[in-house]
């Protein structure tokens, strides 16, 4: 699993679960296992087996969300919005399916027909459908996908924007995952806004074209406080890697004129070379880790007080030397008197 799928997953699993629209296709998994709807296609059962024993299940279930859509999705109040989640359900369960390995790529557009077929005796019989079902052979899954993660982004935009607000850990996730919506709408814009036989023009997703106001954005940040604590020890290890690295570092440059001397021709022995570039890769290791710690975790803070601290110690020893300096002109004029007086200024 690449960094994107990962980010994809966590945003459904740490943000998109649970919210109230998300839930929706939670309803639509329920399973229908040898149900009345299953007798639709009870022909195409052998068929189905030859593929995955488990298609059969969810060609059940399915049939049981198109005849009973309204009921299982009663909490849709928006006309049409139950058909689009509909239809992202079984897309989407097809593409799991494929991932894990339970169908082969070759058999998608077979399944899709089958599915179709299904539809239509549905369609045909006195139960009552309210969905418009079609197959776009050049539709691909992974279309299919974003079109969905869209919609899903859409829809539960203001959830998410609540719950991210209430837990600032999950801001690292909804950015990576903004990325990933935006190159999704560029894609549906490229397929749904040119007239491409790609669209499912079914959902009636042309108004995405017109604007991309509906894409709306959250605008946090990765706070500090959200970084990891840094102990004590650590911060001198880094400090005392840092010096080590640093005079390592510096002793490289009378090793370079020794060997230059010594080979008159400018070139080095390859140890040397390597011993050189470990030590130069190990500083620019520990310097951004330095920077890392310094901008993002309470070590700059501690950094910055230690460094403001050590300023105040030099300006005092500065004001020091110069009263003592003004104490001894005025003891200079003084110095043939027999009675004088040295003050003492605290520092």
């Amino acid at each position: 699993m690449d960094d994107a799928e990962q980010n994809n997953k966590d945003f459904q699993e740490k943000i998109l679960r649970g919210l109230p629209k998300y839930q929706l296709y939670e309803k639509l998994n329920d399973a229908c296992e040898n149900c009345e709807y299953c007798t639709y296609f009870n022909f195409l059962r052998t068929v189905l087996d030859r593929y995955n024993e488990n298609l059969y299940k969810l060609f059940c279930t399915f049939a049981k969300n198109l005849v009973m859509l309204p009921e299982v999705l009663q909490d849709v109040t928006v006309e049409g919005d139950g058909c689009k989640y509909f239809t992202f359900w079984i897309h989407d369960e097809i593409r799991k399916r494929l991932n894990n390995n339970e169908i082969d790529n070759n058999n998608i557009s077979r399944i899709l027909t089958l599915l179709l077929q299904v539809h239509y005796r549905i369609q045909s019989s006195p139960k009552p459908n309210i969905c418009y079902f079609d197959y776009y052979h050049k539709t691909d899954l992974i279309l299919w996908k974003k079109l969905k993660d869209l919609y899903d982004y859409v829809q539960n935009f203001e959830d998410i924007k609540s719950k991210i607000a209430n837990d600032d850990n999950l801001c690292p996730i909804y950015l990576k995952y903004l990325t990933y919506i935006e190159s999704a709408y560029e894609d549906f814009k490229y397929e749904c806004c040119n007239n491409s036989e790609k669209c499912p023009n079914n959902l009636n997703l042309k108004d995405w074209c017109s604007t991309d106001d509906f894409l709306l954005k959250l605008s946090c940040e990765v706070s500090k406080a959200n970084a990891p604590e840094i102990s004590e020890d650590a911060k001198d290890q880094l400090l005392q890697k840092l010096h080590e690295g640093d005079r390592s570092h510096s002793t490289n440059f009378p090793s370079h004129e020794h060997n230059h001397d010594t080979y008159g021709d400018g070139i080095t022995t390859s140890t040397d070379y390597y011993a050189k570039l470990g030590v130069s890769i190990s500083f620019l290791g520990i310097l951004s880790s330095f920077f890392y710690l310094y901008k993002f975790t309470t070590f700059g803070n501690w950094i910055s007080s230690k460094i403001l601290k050590q300023k105040i110690n030099d300006n005092l020893d500065q004001n020091s030397k110069n009263l003592l300096e003004h104490d001894l002109n005025n003891m200079d004029e003084s110095l043939y008197n027999d009675d004088y007086n040295i003050t003492y200024h605290p520092s």
